[in-house]
């Protein structure tokens, strides 16, 4: 099955190449050493229901920790173990334990020449999909300097464009655009479309689906929830929030949804609080 293939990157203490960022001249002050860790807790979080194989670079992480040592024992509860465990809890896998990228083959950033990291990494995967059944991007969290998509060159002939996301909402729309696969609304007659009353079959409320098909697809996209099988989203159109229901594990990855007042107790506090922001 197709699959979105994320590769975490964090700034280096030496620095392998001249676009990382340094950690020793920008982030060393004990205040931003947390913000990077917590900072990237959130953004796992933001996206714990999408569909991801993610990598990380035990070499990167080591490089990224180097200058922070010292500072350990200054913690009741060592960042480095925090950033230890996200990893681990979130399933990232070393892509160093079975690398892709050949150490004769000659990779290049902006015609100059890159080896033995990430985006060689990124770049090699992504050429050798020839089908283009997956998606690759980089989470670039403080990472590089590049601001733009990073294009690679493989062996002077191929230039393979890596998606570089270095902020939340990036990462959040990415996903939006890209996840795989792809979410898709389904009417369920039950709710209707473009239907304004709350009807009552059998002695039952049944919230309607406001707005049309069309609408509710653009908001699935980027419906958010605690888990995959029910999202919401604020339909400012109709000021109330559209709640999305799972239809089950199929190719079609199907939702259908309904509408409810933006206080109703079917949408969770926390989600509540997200969409307001």
């Amino acid at each position: 099955m197709a699959q979105v293939n994320l590769f975490l990157l964090l700034p280096e203490t030496n620095p392998v190449n001249k676009w990382m960022r340094s950690t020793e001249t920008e982030f060393y002050e004990v205040n931003l050493y947390e913000k990077l860790i917590r900072d990237l807790k959130t953004r796992f979080e933001d996206i714990s229901i999408e569909n991801y194989e993610g990598f990380y670079d035990n070499l990167n992480i080591k490089n990224f920790l180097c200058c922070y040592e010292i500072l350990e024992d200054c913690y009741p509860s060592a960042p480095k173990k925090l950033l230890q465990s996200l990893i681990q809890n979130n399933a990232f896998i070393n892509w160093r334990d079975d690398p892709i990228q050949s150490n004769i083959t000659e990779y290049k950033i902006f015609s100059q020449q890159i080896s033995n990291n990430t985006f060689c990494e990124i770049a090699q995967r992504k050429s050798n999909d020839t089908e283009n059944e997956d998606n690759y991007v980089l989470l670039n969290h403080n990472a590089c300097s590049i601001q733009k998509a990073i294009l690679v060159t493989i062996n002077n002939v191929s230039g393979i464009e890596i998606d570089n996301l270095k902020y939340e909402t990036e990462l959040l729309t990415w996903f939006a655009e890209n996840r795989l696969p792809q979410r898709n609304f389904n009417i369920n007659p039950k709710h209707g479309e473009n239907r304004q009353e709350i009807t009552n079959v059998g002695g039952e409320d049944i919230s309607p689906l406001r707005s049309s098909c069309e609408e509710a697809q653009i908001l699935l996209h980027t419906a958010i929830g605690n888990h995959k099988k029910e999202l919401f989203n604020l339909d400012y159109d109709h000021d109330e929030i559209i709640v999305f229901k799972f239809e089950g594990d199929t190719p079609q990855n199907m939702y259908h949804g309904y509408h409810v007042p933006k206080d109703s107790v079917e949408v969770p506090g926390d989600i509540r609080k997200k969409l307001n922001q």
